[in-house]
């Protein structure tokens, strides 16, 4: 398909326009015409552009991309990537917030969706827009069996899922916010959570997760940001005639 038909669809489909957002979202960098094949990755970092390069990917779709609102000289570190790019003729398009948020193909209705939950409701206030849900569990579980399980289905190394806070009760309704969630602590507080779901910890919710029994359950960046760009590549797949590929690049965070 055209850049430029894949692009307006991509726009509209995942409601671009509406969300105010440090990062610019939408196409960051313009390639060739025609897009055959899509690289999936998280961060638009040098490998994951090599490795999208290496696959023969017309363009690459990323949930981190390049710019986050500020004018940055094109040098160093931050060049090479743009350079790499462009020398290629690789198209990058990335989507954050919008790709939180979205009720389909988004982080975190894929994260409720994987873990077998029921998504009942909007969860995790950014400026007045909504990026998560509550998931309801079925079954109550302890905050063991619950961390149990979603290390068990993320695939989340050991020592890469990190807890605080516990609860005696048994844990049903649990507010999920992908990547930096965890300052959403309060409204899952004031949403009557068990527990909150989330990818890297704010030191500023530690002691109130411990205080309010509120378990904060970090299971990494990464791990529960990989979900959005995979599902919107097979929804590309299923939609129009294009390949998809995801670049693992795991950051540990």
């Amino acid at each position: 398909m055209q850049l430029t038909e894949l692009v307006r669809y991509l726009d509209s489909y995942l409601q671009t326009a509406k969300f105010r957002d440090a990062s610019l979202n939408g196409l960051q960098v313009e390639g060739r015409d025609e897009v055959k094949t899509i690289a999936l990755a998280v961060d638009a970092s040098l490998q994951a552009i090599e490795a999208a390069i290496a696959g023969n990917a017309d363009l690459l779709l990323t949930h981190h991309g390049l710019f986050w609102g500020n004018a940055q000289p094109l040098v160093g570190w931050f060049g090479r990537r743009i350079k790499r790019l462009m020398a290629a003729d690789c198209s990058l398009y990335t989507s954050h917030l919008p790709l939180d948020a979205h009720g389909e193909v988004g982080n975190n209705a894929q994260l409720i969706k994987l873990l077998g939950w029921e998504m009942v409701q909007p969860f995790g206030d950014y400026r007045g827009q909504m990026l998560g849900f509550i998931g309801q569990l079925t079954t109550p579980l302890s905050i063991e069996g619950l961390v149990a399980h979603v290390k068990s289905i993320l695939a989340i190394p050991e020592n890469e899922i990190k807890v605080w806070g516990q609860t005696p009760r048994g844990i049903k309704r649990v507010g999920v916010v992908s990547g930096d969630g965890a300052s959403e602590l309060e409204q899952a507080l004031r949403d009557g959570c068990d527990a909150l779901l989330t990818g890297e910890v704010n030191y500023a919710a530690v002691f109130p997760s411990i205080e309010a029994d509120m378990p904060l359950i970090c299971a990494g960046h990464y791990h529960t940001e990989t979900l959005g760009v995979k599902a919107l590549g097979a929804h590309l797949e299923q939609t129009f005639r294009v390949k998809t590929f995801f670049v693992d690049v795991p950051t540990g965070v």
